[in-house]
């Protein structure tokens, strides 16, 4: 704040609002209700809310000046009226203000600058950026634990499963020992076999799965507000030599790609490496990424790929590395979680050794 001359940020999206306050108001994205907490770069921080989520906060956070604004969605000026007010009483009716401008409607930006003509709004994206994407101790046990969790149910829900089991009923089995192992709520599911893999995001619908097919799932969910976001593959019988070496690449890229990750190298020598290992293979690389940051969201930044290749990877990030390879009717796509130490990144996700297909008999 201090380097960009900034008086005073507005943490508004509900990731960050979590993060700057310890309180999780899942309104703010499943109503599209306001609130948030304004941190000055001197001063206490105020975090304003709705008198619905009132009680919620109190319980919750660390912040002592917590103001309750009237109105709500339904009127939703009202609430960003409140902001300015707030603003204006903290001195900033002049000052250079950051917003998370992706995450704030164009009409609310439009009206605190209108109710605050002297004052300079910017966006703060990147501050949130750069501090969520060191991981404290605490955050990276907690994330470590969830995807771990998610990973040993994807393998207990394949051995379960059967030839002629459907799939969503293997991903009903694998939502439900998620939240045995210790999950709040399912983030996402997409399960898939036989041609169905083809699709990215497939929803898991009645289809049997028969010997031969192949499955893919890519799911994740909530463990105290923070996220987790596995893939794995499995087979029905016996793997042919086309399965096993399709397999076999993506695993090998996973190991090529976090073999690199040592603590000072970019993230541009990451997606050289990346690219220079399916160029080794005969494949083309086309990705954006080979991976993603994650912690309170599912794709934070940074991107492992050439967008913020010129980030430098430090000690205590968290990232989900996940190599994919298609051949024909065959894509392959894996998925684990690994945090970078003084020296190479380390596996936190790898419940069973990915370097075996799974054998659903």
């Amino acid at each position: 704040m201090r380097k960009g001359k900034l008086d005073c940020i507005i943490a508004n999206s509900h990731d960050n609002v979590y993060y700057s306050s310890d309180s999780d108001v899942s309104t703010i994205t499943s109503l599209k209700r306001l609130a948030t907490v304004l941190i000055p770069i001197d001063g206490e921080s105020v975090f304003a809310v709705h008198a619905n989520e009132e009680v919620t906060v109190k319980q919750s956070t660390w912040i002592k000046d917590i103001r309750v604004y009237e109105g709500g969605e339904w009127e939703s000026l009202k609430p960003i009226k409140f902001v300015a007010e707030v603003l204006i009483e903290k001195g900033f009716s002049k000052g250079k203000i950051g917003v998370e401008m992706i995450d704030m409607p164009g009409l609310w930006i439009d009206y605190l600058r209108e109710l605050l003509p002297s004052a300079t709004f910017i966006d703060c994206q990147t501050i949130f950026d750069e501090l969520r994407s060191i991981k404290s101790k605490d955050e990276l046990k907690l994330l470590g634990e969830a995807n771990m969790a998610t990973a040993k149910a994807i393998t207990v829900a394949f051995e379960m499963a059967r030839p002629g089991d459907t799939e969503r009923e293997i991903a009903i089995d694998m939502m439900k020992l998620t939240l045995e192992y210790g999950a709040d709520k399912i983030a996402s599911m997409t399960l898939g076999a036989g041609k169905n893999i083809l699709e990215t995001h497939h929803i898991p619908n009645n289809y049997r799965i028969k010997k031969g097919d192949l499955l893919h799932t890519d799911f994740g969910a909530f463990f105290k507000g923070y996220r987790s976001d596995i893939s794995r593959m499995a087979v029905v019988g016996k793997p042919n030599k086309k399965q096993l070496d399709a397999y076999d690449i993506v695993v090998r890229a996973e190991w090529a790609v976090t073999d690199v990750m040592d603590s000072g190298v970019t993230i541009l020598d990451v997606h050289n490496a990346t690219r220079e290992f399916y160029k080794g293979e005969g494949l083309d690389y086309r990705y954006p990424f080979i991976g993603h940051s994650m912690g309170i969201g599912c794709h934070e930044n940074p991107f492992l790929g050439k967008v913020h290749g010129d980030w430098v990877l430090k000690p205590d990030m968290f990232f989900q590395i996940e190599p994919i390879c298609t051949i024909g009717e065959m894509r392959m796509h894996t998925e684990d979680s690994f945090v970078t130490t003084k020296s190479k990144a380390k596996n936190v996700s790898e419940y069973r050794d990915i370097s075996e297909l799974q054998v659903i008999k």
